[in-house]
């Protein structure tokens, strides 16, 4: 079945891509979206643009579509592609997923979805189980601190979450905004990613990860 992913660059879109690769489908194009509203409900991640070292590494093509949260520009821009299927990285954004199967209804395609409401931690460890390795590139919610950004998400990593979930009430899988992602490796790439040059900005409540240039290294 052949099927377009939309692709942010993060540890959901990414593992939803691996998942359904082992289910057969023929990932013939990334669909990144830059959203248009910074405060977007659907398309968010910073260095959204650094997405193109990760289509090179799965030798994937990469279209690009600046868009908001309105469900015609995604229609419009979905109905430029002929395939079966669309891809995506869904976990538990009911307007997320809800918005995009509306779309893929409308047009004929199946919408698959193989995060979709399964246990968000578990989620994770299978992450880190099947060799992604996932750079945490923003921090936005209380109980997260500057101390995270540019770290590689682990075991330590992940009960660290546990216990800011805990006393917090976040999401420890980042489903609410708390914290944005960038894969840098993963079974599927042909070559790692190697980012060079950071800097962490930091306000004092939320904090981004500000990287100078990444690069394509041999595994």
């Amino acid at each position: 079945m052949n099927a377009i992913a939309l692709f942010s660059g993060g540890k959901d879109s990414t593992y939803a891509i691996y998942l359904a690769m082992q289910q057969g489908f023929e990932i013939t194009r990334l669909v990144t979206i830059y959203p248009k509203n910074n405060e977007s409900y659907m398309y968010h991640i910073p260095q959204i643009e650094r997405t193109e070292y990760q289509a090179r590494a799965m030798g994937l093509k990469r279209d690009e579509y600046s868009i908001g949260d309105e469900t015609h520009e995604l229609k419009e821009v979905l109905e430029n592609y002929h395939v079966d299927a669309v891809v995506s990285g869904a976990i538990a954004s009911n307007y997320q997923k809800t918005k995009i199967e509306e779309i893929c209804t409308e047009l004929g395609f199946v919408s698959y979805a193989p995060l979709w409401g399964k246990d968000q931690e578990l989620i994770l460890r299978d992450m880190l189980h099947a060799g992604l390795k996932i750079m945490i590139l923003g921090v936005y919610a209380y109980g997260l601190d500057a101390s995270y950004l540019g770290q590689l998400i682990d075991d330590g990593i992940l009960e660290r979450l546990k216990k800011v979930e805990s006393k917090y009430k976040i999401n420890m899988a980042g489903e609410g905004g708390e914290y944005e992602t960038f894969v840098i490796d993963a079974p599927f790439f042909s070559k790692r990613i190697e980012v060079k040059n950071i800097e962490r900005i930091w306000d004092g409540v939320r904090g981004e990860l500000k990287i100078g240039n990444m690069e394509l290294v041999d595994k």
